[in-house]
């Protein structure tokens, strides 16, 4: 699981292609289309925000339960995170 507060790797490139998100790691050229929830979660990420921050903001923005937005929300980062998309947070 990712740090408490997660980090975009500084080299993965954010696009919008058709309406979603697509992620491009430019150094490995890895690619990733994200989904709406993965794609809110993704711009919420800025090495300041911690994991919980994260969950509370989309739980605002969505209305729906927290056990089933913090479960998407680390779903998301361990797909970032397995996939190089993440780096470690500052300090």
């Amino acid at each position: 699981m990712p740090g408490e507060r997660p980090t975009p790797d500084p080299h993965v490139h954010e696009m919008e292609i058709d309406g979603e998100v697509t992620l491009l790691h430019r150094q490995t050229q890895t690619a990733l289309v994200l989904n709406e929830t993965a794609g809110d979660v993704w711009r919420l990420l800025d090495g300041r925000r911690t994991v919980s921050e994260i969950v509370d903001t989309l739980c605002a923005a969505y209305g729906t339960n927290h056990d089933i937005v913090r479960a998407g929300v680390e779903s998301a980062l361990r797909s970032f995170d397995d996939r190089g998309f993440l780096t470690a947070a500052p300090g």
